[in-house]
């Protein structure tokens, strides 16, 4: 028997990699909020409400119903207000509580302890909420494209670049609205606050963007709206015609939505920031 100091070691456990620490922030958050039955149900009706008609529409413009079959009728997924219904509804839904619950729990305090940073934070919750609106502004019309393309109803060309479009234009939807959802979110710990000022501030500025246009006939006021500005890129990506002066030009769209994503996403960056965390 001894009565010298005990000696303690420590394990030297290895730091994970910032993929892996966003990866499991990302899936273990897909689980929690995207595997329940609300965001799973709307992500159904949402990708059949899309999917089913544009689908339709491509295979009848192939027999002569309509008009094409063309690279222009595939901007019907963007021309009915389906689309927009569902992805604010997502974005409220699942953006809502995606930063404030962790505010209100408290457990945003062991999110960032070392070795998490803001980033991975910040990029692992966004992601949760970009995966379930890409499912609903992206999936529908690249599953589309593929169909059709592969049945002959139109030429590889034309499913080749109606594919590329909504890729492109669906990752601005996604990176817009997802932006927007995670800020609102770091706002306040009460994902009830969160949520409504989320669907408002979408609702708000689409409605409040058309009246003025259409009170001063100045369609200025509609680089206002994040959705117009979308319609704008997505008429000019799937080449639909337009009368010159009746819509906004897409490359000023384009400029705006590109300019409004990163200072969505670096402001909510900022907020993150504010917090006093301990970590060491």
């Amino acid at each position: 028997m001894t009565i010298a100091q005990p000696r303690y070691a420590l394990f030297d456990h290895a730091t994970r990699s910032r993929v892996e620490r966003v990866w499991t922030i990302f899936a273990e958050n897909t689980r929690l909020r995207g595997l329940r039955t609300g965001p799973l149900l709307l992500v159904g009706f949402g990708f059949t409400a899309t999917f089913v008609p544009l689908l339709l529409t491509e295979i009848f413009a192939s027999f002569g119903l309509l008009q094409g079959p063309q690279l222009s009728s595939f901007y019907q997924a963007y021309e009915s207000p389906v689309l927009l219904i569902f992805t604010m509804l997502m974005s409220t839904m699942v953006g809502a509580g995606i930063v404030a619950d962790d505010l209100r729990s408290k457990a945003i305090s062991l999110y960032l302890s070392r070795p998490i940073t803001i980033l991975d934070y910040l990029v692992g919750k966004s992601a949760v909420v970009g995966l379930l609106l890409a499912l609903l502004a992206i999936l529908p019309g690249l599953l589309t494209a593929l169909i059709v393309g592969l049945l002959g109803y139109v030429t590889a060309t034309v499913a080749a670049e109606a594919a590329a479009v909504f890729l492109g234009v669906g990752a601005l939807t996604v990176l817009t609205f997802t932006g927007v959802a995670v800020l609102l979110s770091t706002l306040t710990d009460r994902k009830s606050f969160s949520g409504a000022g989320i669907f408002a501030l979408l609702f708000s500025v689409e409605i409040v963007s058309l009246i003025l246009a259409g009170a001063t006939r100045d369609l200025s006021f509609e680089y206002l709206s994040p959705w117009e500005d979308v319609l704008a890129v997505a008429r000019a990506g799937f080449n639909v015609s337009t009368t010159p002066g009746s819509t906004i030009d897409p490359l000023v769209a384009l400029t705006v939505l590109l300019v409004l994503i990163p200072v969505l996403f670096v402001l909510a960056y900022l907020r993150l920031s504010r917090l006093e965390v301990v970590t060491d």
